[in-house]
């Protein structure tokens, strides 16, 4: 088939290129773009709308949310004969694009942050501002709490009335016995 003479393709995700004379690729590869890969679409068009005496001009379209478009674009398709054969092997055409974000895109993708998430961005936007407030004053109750639990217990306590009549600090009064070299005479 003479390429100048196809009028469209029709190209489809997960499906790949006849080939005669190299290996068979798939019919659309991203190559990435401001939207990434993530949303490839399912069916491809691509219309010639000219030929520029080089090659043929394609405008390709696909059913993409508004958010997204293609960005740089390129059919290339397997000469029969030889690599720049203007005649071309049926069925061997592949676009190679770019997914670009649309200005709709953008707004989305920096409104709800670099996660995206829809379900998130919705639940943020419900959520009343004094849900923060209160997470704060439980956060510092508790913070509080766990203050006074420990310091309680290591403000250091006194005992009176020892078998020996001296008041010792909290850590002599307990059980364990005094520190080598320890004399209680010099006490």
């Amino acid at each position: 088939v003479l390429l100048r003479e196809v009028q469209a393709l029709t190209l489809h995700r997960g499906q790949y290129t006849t080939s005669r004379r190299t290996a068979a690729v798939p019919q659309l590869q991203c190559t990435g773009g401001t939207a990434g890969c993530s949303h490839v679409p399912e069916v491809v068009q691509c219309y010639n709308k000219g030929w520029d005496g080089y090659d043929v001009q394609w405008q390709c379209k696909a059913d993409l949310e508004n958010t997204y478009r293609f960005g740089r674009i390129e059919v290339s398709c397997e000469g029969y004969d030889y690599p720049d054969d203007p005649y071309i092997l049926r069925g061997s055409c592949s676009l190679m694009f770019r997914l670009e974000l649309t200005e709709e895109g953008e707004r989305k993708v920096k409104n709800s942050g670099s996660f995206g998430s829809g379900y998130y961005q919705s639940r943020k936007d419900s959520s009343d501002a004094g849900a923060g407030a209160v997470v704060v004053i439980v956060l510092l109750v508790l913070a509080f709490g766990v203050y006074k639990f420990f310091l309680s217990n290591q403000q250091p306590q006194q005992s009176f009335g020892d078998s020996d009549g001296f008041t010792r600090p909290f850590w002599q009064s307990q059980q364990a016995p005094p520190p080598p070299g320890f004399k209680a005479s010099f006490t």
